[in-house]
């Protein structure tokens, strides 16, 4: 039955497909502003007004996708911008993007400070609008301006677009990255993508086409061997990261993802390999923090200092953009996470 022929069968079109711009009113979240979106699949998921129009929910047919921190959802007001202060309100939900001028650790840069991560996710969204797009194949459309100025420094704006359709179990997320400043200007960016449970346990699988593992640390290299498996949480357990080289397929992308044989279902992340030329995997097995990142970014995250030294970093020319294309998919049943593969 096609949406025209559906629509003669219900009162109002949030039995179908429901969009609504919701507020928080307790706690840390009072204020936050996020758009909720259900649609015929079987996917739910908020949009942060409030925080960089990031995606703090995402779960399909009543099963969580992403990870909650213990902070949960934080009003920007409450940002930390100071060395670690960013975990403070980190959620992280199931997207936090990271930049626009830093990712990763703190650092001083040519006398310039940068906390943990940059700015871009606890900054409200400008020039905001929303609708649904009532055509044969009716869509949700959420799209605004994030701005990461400073006087005297850097001018950088994100322009981001989110579509989902309405049967679909997919996330299509396209960003603008725009210089707006009169000089050239460092850029770094990375989706800190996260798989918490009940996807994510002991009987998930994870895909990631690496052609090289590289370990970020001494500690992350005591657990190479493991770097795929997803252990029982360990309350004594530390983080571990690594940088992957990966495997593009013939359109220059790349597509990694979870899947949990238990509940038969998970998520990938496709996403265009050469704009976003690293990729990084966060593995956290602690009790309470059980979270793996899949990360795609531009640069490494070992700071200013060291992204530019090992070329990673980049630049943008006064007026020039850059743009950044992903797809969030929901994959139901083993054959579509064996469909994702190559």
């Amino acid at each position: 039955m096609t949406y025209k022929e559906e629509k003669r069968l219900i009162g109002n079109r949030d039995q179908l497909f429901r969009i609504n711009r919701i507020e928080r009113k307790d706690g840390k979240a009072a204020g936050v502003e996020m758009i909720d979106v259900s649609n015929r699949s079987g996917m739910h998921f908020d949009v942060n007004i409030s925080r960089g129009l990031d995606i703090p929910y995402l779960d399909f047919n009543g099963e969580n996708v992403g990870f909650l921190a213990p902070c949960g959802i934080v009003h920007p007001s409450y940002f930390d911008d100071k060395e670690l202060g960013f975990l403070k309100s980190f959620a992280p939900g199931f997207l936090t993007t990271c930049g626009l001028k830093i990712v990763g650790v703190p650092c001083e840069f040519e006398g310039q400070s940068y906390g943990l991560h940059g700015n871009i996710s606890n900054t409200p969204a400008e020039n905001f609008r929303y609708s649904l797009v009532e055509d044969e194949n009716p869509y949700v459309l959420i799209e605004g301006d994030v701005n990461d100025g400073i006087i005297f420094g850097e001018r950088l704006t994100l322009h981001r677009t989110i579509k989902c359709y309405y049967r679909e179990r997919k996330i299509y997320l396209h960003d603008r990255v725009t210089n707006d400043g009169a000089r050239r200007t460092r850029h770094m960016i990375l989706y800190h993508c996260n798989i918490g449970y009940p996807l994510l346990s002991p009987d998930s699988e994870i895909y990631i086409p690496s052609d090289e593992v590289i370990p970020r640390n001494e500690h992350s290299q005591s657990g190479i061997k493991r770097w795929i498996n997803l252990e029982d949480p360990d309350p004594k357990y530390e983080e571990m990261c690594y940088y992957h080289k990966l495997k593009k397929n013939g359109n220059g992308r790349a597509r990694v993802g979870v899947f949990n044989v238990l509940l038969d279902f998970g998520v990938s992340i496709d996403f265009d390999a050469f704009t976003l030329d690293h990729f990084i995997q966060w593995k956290m097995m602690g009790v309470n923090d059980y979270v793996t990142g899949l990360e795609p970014a531009n640069a490494t995250i070992d700071g200013v200092a060291d992204a530019v030294s090992n070329g990673s970093m980049k630049y943008l020319e006064p007026d020039e953009s850059v743009e950044y294309d992903l797809v969030f998919s929901i994959l139901k049943g083993k054959r579509e996470f064996e469909s994702i593969k190559y």
